[in-house]
């Protein structure tokens, strides 16, 4: 029989709740707080095994049957399953900046950090592309043409390029700001507190803050960019 991958989950501390930013958008996860532990389930095959997920510390990894929680590997069954009221990751997870108006003391307020439209132009140096794309482009690509770039596998057959000249190929073109990555035409709702925000998702600066929509963004961790070469291409990406 197939293992059920949906029976899986996931626990965090609450302390440590900001390192979920990076599976914020897989909306089919439900959360659920019990005490000062964080549960997360309705995982995928991919999901349980993506990099995003297993990039994040702390996280333990059971298995729910028979109304029972397994750790991952385990035959002895460590509690029965909590009664617990399941949310949606995205409404259970939302992001908040507050105390950001210090001319009004005593008011304790939060935004919605999202990204708008905007006619400033901002010059495109980050490409998010098909590996197919890149793959074909390496047939005939220059060595020279390569030099200046890097790069890191961000999606099933997809990667991020970082740097100039960017690559003549089909891809959707990113700006950067701080340890922000943006959609060209897109900007942060409130730019004044760019700074403040980012210190919030990302307070020690482990991570690019890659926004793949208006109000959806992943982490990405910046060691795993490369040099960007044929061989290092070759060595990852499987086509």
């Amino acid at each position: 029989m197939a293992e059920n991958f949906a029976d899986y989950l996931v626990k965090l501390s609450v302390e440590h709740k900001d390192f979920l930013g990076q599976i914020r958008h897989w909306d089919n996860l439900k959360l659920a707080i019990e005490s000062t532990e964080i549960w997360i389930k309705n995982f995928t095959e991919t999901q349980l095994n993506s990099a995003e997920l297993l990039s994040i510390p702390f996280i333990s990894i059971y298995v729910c049957k028979d109304n029972l929680i397994f750790p991952k590997g385990s035959h002895l069954p460590l509690k029965k399953m909590p009664n617990l009221l399941w949310s949606p990751i995205e409404r259970a997870l939302t992001v908040e900046i507050g105390d950001y108006n210090h001319n009004f003391f005593g008011i304790h307020q939060t935004l919605l950090v999202n990204l708008v439209p905007t006619q400033n132009e901002k010059v495109a140096t980050i490409l998010f592309v098909k590996c197919k794309e890149v793959d074909a482009f390496f047939q005939t690509a220059p060595k020279i043409r390569l030099d200046a770039l890097k790069w890191c596998v961000v999606e099933e057959n997809h990667a991020l390029i970082f740097g100039e000249p960017m690559l003549p190929i089909k891809g959707k073109a990113f700006w950067q700001h701080g340890d922000f990555i943006l959609p060209v035409g897109w900007e942060l709702a409130y730019p004044i507190l760019a700074e403040t925000i980012e210190k919030k998702i990302n307070p020690i600066g482990k991570y690019f803050i890659w926004w793949t929509s208006n109000e959806q963004y992943n982490l990405v961790e910046k060691t795993l960019l490369r040099s960007l070469s044929i061989a290092s291409w070759r060595q990852t990406v499987k086509i």
